[in-house]
């Protein structure tokens, strides 16, 4: 094993290879960088041909079906392990890291280790201004306020209710005047879950969490596999000297609706029926702590969704939520046969 070296890990599918390109021709200027790893998940472009033009470092592994996140990931993470690069960056194939961002995360692993006094253990995570939780978690110096409680229920929790109205209203009042994070003063923050894009840690670190889990196909799954650092681990620290552009917005931040609303608007079904089941999942197996709390946030969720199905004519969109749900609290994981990708 190369000492600081890297193995970059992107899953690309469809029609992205003006993102996926731009990424790579990235990272493979990167001096530690000693492989690239891209799951073609069944894409339009002959992606071997056109890597192999860029870098000898770029090993393609192409599935003739989309195969969806969870296995794309967990089968390019698998093939990273086998590898001579001491860590894995996790980045997906529109995240464009910024210059030097990938040497901040070698350095400051270094330096997080001997500050903590441990070998390992830990994961570091680079910042996509886009994800605003992160940001504000970096402005403040805390990353509890902007991710969900314990007994939360799709991220509801009645706690939280007059915080987010406060919220709102100080985001509108403030929308003339917002700062770019590179105007704020940003710290490192532990963060308790993390998104696959910018996620970077020692491949040693699989061999005690192990793989991202097949069954939930697409959505959360990023989240599932990282919480497993928070809960076993050292955890997962925000490095915002380590910066990445997202080209293109992810489905629920593109009109800025918030999750809620995303449900109820989105065109896709397949993404609000993984969305909602593999969350609910996640949290029933990880998050909740107090059942009576947890079903109150659950009432207060299904009074929410009620009301917003009404208010928008969504009857159809509330019953795919609803099923979503019922196949959590089942344990009916796996694809859908219902909700495919094409």
């Amino acid at each position: 094993m190369t000492k600081d070296s890297v193995c970059v890990v992107t899953v690309t599918y469809g029609d992205r290879w003006e993102f996926l390109e731009k990424v790579i021709k990235s990272v493979v200027s990167y001096h530690n960088v000693l492989e690239i790893i891209v799951i073609d998940n069944a894409s339009k472009f002959k992606i071997e041909e056109k890597c192999k033009k860029i870098s000898e470092k770029i090993n393609v592994i192409r599935f003739e079906r989309n195969m969806g996140s969870a296995i794309g990931f967990n089968k390019g993470i698998e093939i990273a392990c086998k590898g001579n690069a001491e860590f894995i960056w996790l980045l997906d194939d529109d995240n464009m890291p910024e210059e030097e961002g990938v040497n901040y995360l070698v350095n400051n692993y270094r330096r997080i280790e001997n500050e903590a006094g441990v070998n390992g253990g830990l994961a570091l995570l680079s910042l996509r201004e886009d994800r605003k939780e992160y940001v504000m978690s970096a402005e403040k110096g805390n990353a509890f306020p902007f991710f969900p409680k314990e007994n939360s229920f799709l991220g509801v929790h009645f706690k939280d209710i007059t915080y987010k109205v406060f919220k709102k209203i100080t985001s509108y009042l403030k929308r003339n005047t917002v700062e770019k994070s590179s105007e704020k003063n940003l710290s490192t923050v532990k963060v308790p879950v993390a998104p696959y894009g910018g996620l970077f840690f020692q491949k040693d670190l699989i061999k005690e969490i192990g793989l991202p889990n097949k069954d939930f196909y697409l959505y959360a799954d990023d989240h599932e596999f990282s919480y497993r650092i928070t809960r076993f681990k050292k955890g997962i620290f925000l490095v915002p000297d380590s910066k990445i552009i997202d080209l293109e917005k992810s489905w629920f931040l593109a009109k800025n609706q918030g999750f809620l609303l995303s449900l109820i608007h989105s065109q896709s079904s397949f993404r609000i029926y993984y969305s909602v089941r593999n969350r609910i999942y996640f949290e029933r197996k990880d998050l909740v702590t107090n059942k009576f709390i947890y079903n109150i946030n659950k009432f207060l969720f299904l009074f929410i969704l009620n009301s917003l199905s009404l208010i928008f004519k969504k009857k159809q969109r509330r019953e795919l939520i609803i099923s979503a749900i019922q196949d959590a609290e089942s344990n009916n994981m796996g694809v859908n046969g219902l909700y495919t990708l094409e």
